[in-house]
């Protein structure tokens, strides 16, 4: 009976010690651990620089893209910087990816249009953009829009949220320029004899576009639209009496149409052509993949070129064309010309760097009164405007596409912001434009006459003609402004 008891009494006592070993072993490997963990450790480390405030600058253009594919129609970052007086942050991008970063509450600072849109147009008044006259308010104290500014750039409130990157503000332009262009590759020119007179007519033209298609099986014969042709067979905006009419309806648009259709229908006039981006063409053309080029975006496209890019040596300006009605080529004038504008979104962190930027633009156009330069010293922007006295320059590229101010703008495009005409207008000019490009890549050529007829009757329908009275309304007014202001 001990013997039993004294093995239990020796089998409890090494339980006891197992533990022990075991926990010792456990502590071990804890200092083995925490010795690792202090050799990996980099010590102390100061906290990292928060990054650099940058100011968030929209390019909004019609297709988007990245900067790179814009760098000679778009002012650099670099140049951006230099007025803001900060560094800047630049988004390209198009009218929905813009306000879709706007419904997102992604921060951005300062957007600038290439062109005119509705939507953009509607967004000015949503109460997320500032109103121009208040940010110099809240800023430079005492510094008033003139009352001409305020009617050539304000809607019809006399309010002004977008500022127009125009040659001229306040009076009309006294030098025209020519809204299209043709170009010509000048070596296939050279090597097959073609005399550049023969584009100021149509079939010269055609005749020279189909030596080019036989000999040159690489070479796009041409880009031609609508647009181009409409100007150069000479489309009005105006009637013999004066009164607005829609260059749709108008007679040398048929031409235009049909001799697009008969330039599809013998291979001479590419599909592209009513797809194309700036940055596709400026491609095409500097690889010379295109032997003739005429279209809507080439003439705002090489203003923004550089003088010595290459485009000038491959290629020289040709015609215009000749139209079948022995009208003049019709000079541009801005009633449906596209201009660049900037607006200033509210909620911004740097409201100061959107004045000292509504001040360079403003000194673009515009000569500062004697009020008004003791409200920018008096509220410390002095600097920008110490230029001199001819005004700051321009950053270049798209704010050189200059549309040409014949009439007060905002009065012009007024239905951009009115959401009943926005709706017609963009019903009307969608039909109008899938009618087009069925007219042309798709009806036999007998046919071309009928169903463009067919299509006014359906534009009419749709609302065409209160667009029509709409903007005969606003040019009597736009009129009226402009001689008052001679």
């Amino acid at each position: 009976m001990n013997k039993v008891i004294s093995g239990r009494k020796r089998k409890r006592s090494r339980f006891p010690i197992l533990a022990k070993l075991a926990l010792l072993a456990a502590f071990v490997l804890l200092l083995w651990i925490l010795a690792q963990a202090v050799e990996e450790s980099p010590g102390f480390q100061a906290l990292p620089e928060a990054p650099a405030a940058k100011l968030q600058w929209a390019l909004v253009t019609r297709a988007g893209g990245e900067l790179p594919e814009y760098d000679c129609l778009l002012p650099s970052p670099r140049r951006l910087e230099e007025l803001a007086g900060m560094p800047v942050e630049v988004t390209v991008c198009t009218a929905d990816k813009f306000m879709n970063l706007i419904a997102a509450n992604v921060p951005v600072d300062v957007a600038t249009r290439c062109y005119a849109d509705p939507k953009l147009k509607r967004f000015e008044t949503s109460g997320k953009t500032k109103n121009l006259q208040h940010l110099l308010d809240q800023e430079l104290p005492g510094f008033q829009l003139p009352r001409e500014f305020r009617d050539w750039c304000g809607n019809t409130k006399g309010d002004v949220y977008a500022y127009p990157h125009t040659s001229v503000i306040g009076r009309i332009c006294e030098t025209p320029a020519a809204g299209v262009v043709m170009l010509a590759n000048q070596k296939l020119l050279e090597t097959y004899a073609i005399p550049s007179s023969c584009f100021s007519q149509k079939e010269e033209t055609l005749y020279a576009l189909k030596t080019i298609r036989g000999a040159e099986p690489g070479v796009v014969p041409s880009y031609i639209d609508l647009i181009t042709l409409q100007q150069m067979f000479g489309a009005r905006n105006l009637d013999k009496e004066g009164a607005w009419q829609d260059v749709f309806f108008q007679e040398e648009t048929l031409e235009a149409l049909a001799y697009m259709n008969r330039l599809y229908g013998e291979r001479l006039l590419s599909r592209d052509v009513f797809t194309m981006t700036q940055s596709y063409l400026l491609t095409q053309l500097r690889e010379e993949k295109v032997f003739l080029a005429a279209t809507g975006p080439l003439y705002s496209l090489l203003q923004a070129l550089p003088e010595d890019d290459p485009i000038w040596e491959s290629y020289q300006i040709v015609g215009p064309m000749a139209p079948d009605s022995g009208k003049k080529f019709r000079f541009r004038q801005n009633y449906n010309e596209q201009y660049a504008s900037t607006i200033f979104l509210a909620g911004s962190a740097f409201p100061k760097v959107q004045a000292r930027l509504l001040l360079w633009f403003y000194g673009q156009n515009m000569e500062f009164t004697v009020e008004q330069r003791q409200a920018v010293e008096t509220a410390g922007f002095g600097e920008t405007i110490k230029a001199g006295p001819s005004p700051p320059k321009a950053p270049g590229g798209v704010y050189e596409q200059y549309a040409q101010p014949e009439f007060p703008y905002e009065i012009m495009f007024a239905h951009y912001a009115d959401t009943r005409l926005a709706n017609v207008f963009e019903s009307v000019e969608s039909y109008r434009k899938l009618q087009e490009v069925r007219i042309v890549t798709s009806t036999p050529e007998r046919e071309v006459e009928q169903i463009y007829r067919e299509t006014l009757l359906e534009m009419e329908k749709r609302g065409s003609k209160l667009l029509v009275q709409w903007k005969d309304n606003k040019y009597r007014q736009a009129s009226r402004l402009a001689n008052a202001e001679e």
